[in-house]
């Protein structure tokens, strides 16, 4: 993520409760015109933005940059709610969208810019903008924590990226690289990635899968082969909970 930006707008803040979206999946415009930062005080839902899965849940800030991607859905898991601010920087923050622990006062900021927003009190302009300086502080301070938990991880996370396609050991087996008890090393991988190591080896198989899906060289049966399913059927189901279409329409 980038630091050294410059908030040169503050475009909208909105509240959006669990009663505004009453489908389960929602298909979003694809061309964003400014960046949004969403914190969820509620919910759980998967984002497909681009080719990325995104995993929401309370307590969980989502950062979405500013242009034009291939697909904007959200299936919800359990209705909830978020502050949504849309904002416009002078260099680009990320390239791609993300997802991270929120905490400590997060949620009571994001309150604070959106009832100033609201309030259109003299100066709430500049107010809302020195809120979102302070959002981004304790973001870039959570983050810096999270790379260390990162560097815990990272042997068994890399042993499960250059292995994901083979037989694995127990995940208590594999804990032991990084030095840890799997109970604290799926804590850690959960804070980091959003997701459990069982999760992420899941998601490793299916972006191997989207990659394959994309030559148009293989059958879906294949394809299932090659990433170590042995049923087509729950390969195909799991293919589907996880990138939100069956493979065989995936490429369409």
């Amino acid at each position: 993520m980038e630091r050294n930006f410059i908030i040169t707008d503050i475009k909208s803040a909105i509240f959006v409760g669990p009663e505004k979206y009453a489908e389960k999946k929602t298909e979003f415009r694809r061309e964003l015109y400014s960046h949004e930062l969403i914190y969820h005080y509620s919910g759980e839902a998967t984002v497909y933005f681009g080719d990325q899965v995104l995993y929401t849940k309370p307590d969980t800030v989502r950062f979405l940059p500013q242009g034009t991607t291939k697909r904007y859905s959200v299936q919800r898991k359990e209705n909830g709610s978020c502050i949504d601010v849309f904002f416009c920087t002078d260099r680009p923050i990320s390239q791609e969208a993300f997802v991270i622990p929120g905490g400590g006062k997060l949620g009571m900021l994001f309150k604070k810019l959106f009832a100033l927003w609201v309030s259109k009190d003299p100066g709430y302009r500049h107010g809302c903008m020195a809120l979102l300086y302070e959002i981004f502080a304790q973001l870039e301070n959570s983050a810096a924590k999270g790379e260390g938990y990162r560097a815990i991880i990272e042997p068994t996370a890399a042993y499960l990226r250059e292995h994901f396609l083979e037989t694995l050991p127990p995940m208590e087996a594999l804990s032991t690289l990084s030095g840890i008890s799997y109970s604290y090393m799926k804590k850690l991988f959960v804070r980091c990635y959003g997701l459990s190591p069982k999760q992420y080896i899941i998601q490793l198989k299916m972006n191997y899968a989207c990659e394959l899906l994309r030559t148009n060289r293989y059958s879906v049966s294949q394809i299932s082969e090659l990433c170590g399913y042995r049923d087509i059927y729950f390969f195909s189901r799991q293919f589907k909970s996880v990138v939100g279409c069956p493979p065989s329409k995936f490429g369409k």
